[in-house]
């Protein structure tokens, strides 16, 4: 056991430093990274709403299935694989480090998609359902604002936006980075985030953070990949962008630290699903109220940018 876990952990440092290292020239198109694990009806409407977004043709996508990932994670990526104009799977090493296991699967995915992005890298998580508009409307707040630290599509439950009903606008803030359907400049992830990513975080994140980030309002129990961006945001003269209207919403009221889930195949996951996630009272009739109070579904299709700027 000790031998596997030392092995490991040298395999994991190695992929780093491979990553940090391939982060050179600028690749030829933009990276959509997706990481993902045991929820694949989620993933399966991530997809379906992924492949309807403006301008996903002229993008690369990189599925980042986690260790432990289910078979049917895979069977959905196949499934939509051969609509997508390019895609690859990255299957990351093995993490020896239980707390770190999902923060080196996303901080590696980062590292690797910067390495391959002409300049943008859109975090995609597999319960994140995003509108059509979603990458332009990204492109035009880094436009409008750049430098930014990065943009974030989803609604913060904690922000009242300055003009709630403006389709085109968006403010700036601090210290508040979600993981929802993000988009980053390669060059924020090369010179912020890469000189945290690394064997020394990954072994220990508590004491990590709290050695490098000793002024910190975020708490010692939020430590994993998202403490560790919002306390390396905290830092930065970037702000983050957030749109008055949302364009994406976190629907994963089970999974990942939520308990719950539905019964039955595949086929029938997605269509239950289908019949909640996108419907305000029976979201709240499935899940907590702490989720419901950040999550608000939309029409993903419906709002006034997008139609404007149909092509």
């Amino acid at each position: 056991m000790l031998l596997t876990r030392m092995w490991q952990s040298r395999a994991l440092r190695a992929a780093i430093e491979l990553a940090a290292g391939a982060i050179g020239p600028q690749g030829a198109e933009d990276v959509v990274l997706m990481p993902c694990w045991r929820r694949p009806e989620f993933l399966w409407h991530c997809l379906e709403n992924l492949l309807r977004a403006d301008g996903v043709d002229d993008l690369h996508v990189v599925f980042r299935p986690d260790s432990g990932h289910s078979t049917e994670t895979l069977e959905v990526i196949e499934h939509f694989a051969p609509e997508l104009r390019s895609w690859e799977i990255q299957h990351p090493p093995v993490c020896p480090f239980r707390r770190a296991k999902q923060s080196a699967n996303l901080l590696l995915g980062y590292l690797l998609a910067a390495s391959r992005a002409r300049r943008f890298v859109f975090l995609l998580e597999e319960d994140v359902m995003i509108s059509r508009d979603f990458f332009r409307w990204h492109r035009a707040v880094h436009a409008a604002a750049d430098p930014l630290f990065c943009s974030i599509a989803v609604r913060h439950p904690d922000h009242i936006p300055p003009a709630p009903d403006d389709a085109e606008g968006f403010y700036l803030n601090y210290g508040d980075f979600c993981s929802y359907g993000v988009c980053f400049d390669r060059s924020v992830l090369r010179q912020e985030l890469l000189p945290h990513i690394n064997l020394n975080y990954l072994k220990r994140p508590k004491r990590y953070v709290a050695r490098h980030f000793p002024r910190s309002r975020v708490g010692l129990g939020f430590v994993e990949q998202d403490g560790l961006i919002r306390r390396i945001q905290e830092l930065s003269s970037r702000p983050i962008a957030y749109p008055c209207v949302p364009r994406a919403f976190d629907a994963g009221f089970y999974g990942y630290n939520r308990p719950g889930g539905l019964p039955g195949s595949l086929a029938s996951r997605v269509e239950q699903l289908r019949n909640i996630i996108y419907q305000p009272a029976r979201l709240r009739e499935a899940a907590s109220e702490e989720f419901t109070r950040q999550c608000v579904p939309f029409d993903l299709d419906g709002l006034p940018w997008a139609r404007q700027r149909l092509a």
